[in-house]
């Protein structure tokens, strides 16, 4: 056990770079076992503690096994079982703190939206009468049904009889159990629900899992948390998961390793991500989340799906947590006769239709025009790409010269892309706003552009089942423009191919840069409402990855128009970033910045060359590092 703990973090290469970055003196420390001879424990451990007394297990008895046989008694434990890579997050506002380390984040970012939704339906399971702020952690797994452990529940009801009823404390008033769904740290507004029956508590059988069912009263004027989506699945060694409960401060485990880890605040709600160590048996799976007394009853949840892979239950310091897996819940649950069951939808079923293209369909696009704004002066000419960057980019006509031999060609529109990170590194189209036609959006379908292999696309895999949204580079509507509403409705169609879809999180909605090109065609002295757009992601070395694409945290757009009085082009670029290109500030999906920067700038982001425009660019004077934070469209300089 005690080598999967420590290899589980040395299989991870991303976070196992990371951590030897952030803590470069990382060792492996080894301690004889206190009871059991000269038996070698290792664990990945801070440089100054190395060395942690260890509680041995009787000879030949496993981890598992030494969990089950103190399930009746009172010595039970909540587990620590990485000191290091495991982080335990702060919930504030029912959502969790930015994790510190990069690999983290970009593991949780992308479904942040299912985690905070299970977040809100994670209650502090506590007693009114025992003298005790709380016995442990519940959720909701049912319309009015939250799931506990058996050891939880037997803290405040008892079986008489066939029933469960409410025990009572010394001068015989009933306990009164309730759920507390808002106790996060520095939160002041309580969200209690009173637990008005106990319907189900397992028995200490060897076979019982450690369950228990709870029948909650919604609070006055307001209504219960709906219930976590059940797995439809076998937890898999592995497998990225969270537990969210309640942690409290526990002798069972290291003082220094729960000061490090929680920095002095307990009894409150985190999430604490993980993965799967593998299966215990039939219906017990273990996980290496970083837990605590207080957190009996945690959710286990799936961070692809946001779904309950488990109930945690127990755990062994510096070994292993262990959960009742989702198949044994909807059991019990139909044991306890309580319906109907949520099963969440696999990554499959969350995936959008996909369209198939011929490339034969494809045939005659013209693709972005250099003249559209016209000839010599007025000639806006694809960008050219640097040496390094042409080794990147991906080959279509072989035949052709400079960027054209890059050029994918649609309606009013062309892409080139990155080979190596299969996302466009760059787009170029041509708008009219004097001919465009306003087209109802119906349901997206996404095509794989047939002219690349697919293998060189980012399709659907990306995208199922998390917060990030297939983002389009030419917008939907930019090119849908022509003398005949048909050329526009096919304009329209070919912006739905994977090679003009970037991953962009769901809470990209910066209003400014979206509606960019609609404010300058109708408000700048732009001449018939003409103007070319060049658009693209920032790629970086260090941008993280997700399901093995490296999600860029940049991009850049750069418009060219004819000023209708001077009758020359004039041309301005923009950023959309959480920083501002300057500083190593810290990175979340969603909080974005929009800023005006000199051309030149964009090109040192890209490798991309824009020739003549530097020269019609208002900043063209600027240093080269300048930045212009623009929150309304009063702020650009034209």
């Amino acid at each position: 056990m005690r080598t999967f703990q420590r290899e589980s973090i040395l299989r991870d290469e991303e976070l196992t770079e990371e951590i030897a970055r952030r803590l470069p003196l990382v060792r492996t420390a080894a301690k004889a076992g206190a009871r059991s001879g000269s038996s070698v424990r290792r664990a990945i451990v801070r440089p100054d503690r190395v060395r942690v007394a260890l509680p041995a297990r009787p000879a030949g008895e496993t981890a598992v096994e030494s969990v089950r046989a103190s399930l009746s008694g009172d010595m039970l434990a909540e587990a620590i079982v990485l000191r290091m890579g495991r982080p335990t997050l702060l919930v504030r506002n029912d959502t969790f703190e930015v994790p510190a380390t990069d690999t983290w984040r970009s593991r949780l970012q992308p479904t942040k939206s299912k985690l905070d939704a299970a977040i809100r339906s994670v209650g502090r399971v506590e007693v009114q009468g025992s003298g005790f702020p709380f016995v442990g952690t519940a959720w909701m797994v049912a319309d009015g049904v939250a799931v506990t452990n058996r050891h939880v529940a037997v803290e405040f009801a008892r079986k008489r009889g066939r029933e469960f009823v409410f025990r009572s404390n010394p001068l015989g008033q009933p306990f009164q159990p309730r759920l507390d769904f808002k106790e996060e740290h520095a939160q002041l507004t309580a969200f209690e629900a009173q637990v008005k029956k106990v319907l189900f508590i397992a028995g200490l059988d060897d076979d019982a899992p450690d369950i228990a069912f709870l029948a909650l009263d919604a609070p006055p004027g307001g209504r219960l948390p709906p219930p976590i989506a059940l797995f439809d699945g076998v937890p898999t060694e592995g497998q990225t998961v969270a537990t969210i409960g309640y942690p409290a401060q526990d002798p069972r485990n290291d003082v220094a390793d729960q000061a490090r880890l929680f920095g002095g605040i307990f009894d409150v709600k985190r999430l604490a991500p993980g993965e799967v160590m593998g299966r215990a048996d039939d219906s017990v799976f273990m996980h290496d989340c970083t837990t605590l007394g207080g957190s009996s009853g945690s959710v286990v949840i799936d961070v692809a799906t946001g779904a309950a892979v488990g109930l945690h239950f127990a755990g062994e310091f510096l070994e292993a947590n262990f959960a009742v897996d989702a198949a044994a819940l909807r059991r019990y649950l139909k044991k306890a006769k309580r319906t109907p069951i949520v099963l969440a939808r696999s990554a499959v079923d969350d995936a959008e239709p996909e369209g198939r293209v011929a490339a034969s369909e494809l045939e005659g696009r013209e693709g972005y025009s250099e003249t559209f704004l016209g000839t010599g002066a007025l000639k806006v000419a694809l960008p050219t790409l640097s040496a390094a960057l042409a080794t990147q980019a991906a080959a279509v006509q072989p035949s052709a010269r400079g960027t054209r031999r890059f050029l994918l060609s649609y309606t009013h529109y062309s892409v080139a892309m990155n080979a190596q990170r299969r996302l466009a590194l760059f787009t170029a189209v041509n708008i009219d706003g004097a001919l465009t036609h306003k087209i109802k959006r119906s349901r997206d379908v996404w095509s794989f552009d047939p002219r690349l292999p697919e293998e060189s696309q980012v399709g659907n895999a990306l995208y199922a089942n998390n917060d990030l949204d297939r983002g389009h580079l030419v917008r939907r509507l930019d090119p849908a423009w022509g003398s005949t509403f048909e050329e526009a409705k096919r304009a329209e169609v070919d912006t739905f191919f994977y090679t003009n879809s970037t991953p962009q999180h769901a809470q990209f909605n910066q209003h400014l840069w979206l509606e960019l090109e609609d404010y300058l065609l109708e408000n700048a002295d732009t001449l018939d409402f003409k103007a070319c757009v060049f658009t693209g992601p920032v790629f970086d070395d260090d941008d993280r990855a997700f399901r093995g694409v490296q999600l860029p945290e940049a991009y850049w757009k750069i418009v060219a128009m004819v000023h209708a009085e001077r009758n020359e082009l004039s041309a301005t670029a923009y950023v959309v970033s959480q920083t501002d290109l300057l500083t190593n500030i810290e990175f979340v999906f969603g909080q974005f910045k929009t800023y005006q920067v000199p051309i030149h700038r964009v090109e040192a982001l890209t490798g991309l060359r824009f020739g003549k425009l530097k020269n019609f660019d208002p900043l063209r004077k600027e240093e080269a590092l300048v930045t212009r934070e623009i929150g309304t469209s009063e702020e650009i300089q034209l």
